[in-house]
Formats: C-alpha cells, structure tokens, sequence
C-alpha cells in the first residue's frame, strides 16, 4: 500500500485537502480524529496524562482537552511530556487502521497528521506533502475562524514547527494561499501522477 504523510499548519487548509482526497475515494486516517477516540476512552492513555498532569485533566472518565491545552500551551516541556505519551498511542492506532485497509485490497491512504514532522515516532511515507500559505495568511484565517488574539495564534504557531520549514522537508507542497480553485487545479495535477504511479500498473485505469 502506498501512503501520504499530508500535513500543515494551523489556518493552512490542510483540512480542505484531506476532504478533496476523501471525494477521490481515498481513504483517510485521521490524527486528531484518533486523538479524540483516545482521549474519550483509551483508560491505558487516560491512566497515563492522569498520572503526568493531575486528575483535574479527567472529567467523566475522560480528558477534557480544554484544561490539558491550557497545561501544554503554556509550557513547552509539558507539551513535549504530553507529545511523549499521545504519539506513540496514535501512530498504533493508524498502523491499526491503515493495516485493515491494506487487506481489504486499499492501493493508497492518507495520513492526517498535523504535527507530522513533531512526532516523536517519524513514519516512513512514500511521500510527504505539505499544505502552505505565508504566515500572515495563516493568522488571518486563524483570526477570523476561531475568533482568537494575536498572541493566542502566536501560542499555537509556537507549538509548531514554522510552515517555511515544512514546506523545505515536503516532497510535494500544495499552495493554498490563494482561491480554492487554483489550490485544486495543483491537487489535480498531483492525481494524474498518483493515478499513473499507484493505480495504473495493476488496475490498467
């Protein structure tokens, strides 16, 4: 099977590309979708930030992402202690997931993964992509969607890895700093090369 690391920023649009791969029929696995799941019932990840960052986390037998983001987002090392226990919990999972599309016959999937180059656990893709817009572009959509200061968008930049520097480590870089409708002129131009690499060979598409 032949896998995508797809990721971004926040504000990128990453969302928007891993929506247009799921309308070609691709599956998708979802980071923070995996995140969510584990946060919600995983007692062996619950046990584990309980015992890192207090019972206060822990509300109704679950996390409450609220009062961790405001433990992570405030303090670098705590945030790094945080990604040392969620990391290696998620990639199990989506090694899970993708292993059950790859026997139902899959020729490609997607992984979601925002903090892709941040894992404590790099995955080996065939190939990476990243979604990029300028920095202010970021804030912009940042500001107007989640209705958040200016320093509480610097906070969430902060926490990850500048968009400049992903867009050096991707093998494909997808820019949506303009209309929607250029961003998927380049995406499909990327399918023609996927659909000719990945599907072509055995399926004669």
């Amino acid at each position: 099977m032949y896998t995508i690391g797809l990721t971004g920023g926040i504000g990128s649009g990453k969302t928007s590309v891993a929506k247009w791969f799921r309308s070609k029929g691709v599956p998708v696995l979802d980071a923070d979708a995996a995140v969510h799941r584990l946060f919600a019932g995983d007692q062996n990840m619950i046990r584990l930030l309980e015992r890192e960052f207090g019972t206060a986390i822990v509300q109704e037998g679950r996390i409450d992402r609220a009062v961790l983001g405001g433990i992570v987002f405030a303090d670098r090392g705590a945030r790094t202690r945080l990604e040392k226990i969620v990391h290696p919990l998620v990639l199990q999972a989506l090694r899970g997931e993708q292993a059950v599309l790859r026997d139902a016959g899959e020729k490609l999937c997607v992984w979601d993964i925002p903090l892709l180059f941040e894992m404590v656990a790099p995955v080996p893709f065939g190939e990476v992509w990243v979604v990029w817009v300028p920095e202010e572009i970021q804030m912009q959509r940042v500001r107007q969607r989640n209705r958040l200061d200016d320093s509480e968008i610097k906070a969430r930049l902060d926490a990850q890895l500048p968009l400049a520097k992903k867009r050096e480590l991707a093998d494909t870089v997808i820019d949506n700093s303009g209309h929607w409708q250029d961003t998927a002129a380049q995406l499909e131009q990327q399918w023609e090369r996927l659909r000719r690499v990945i599907y072509q060979p055995s399926s004669g598409e």
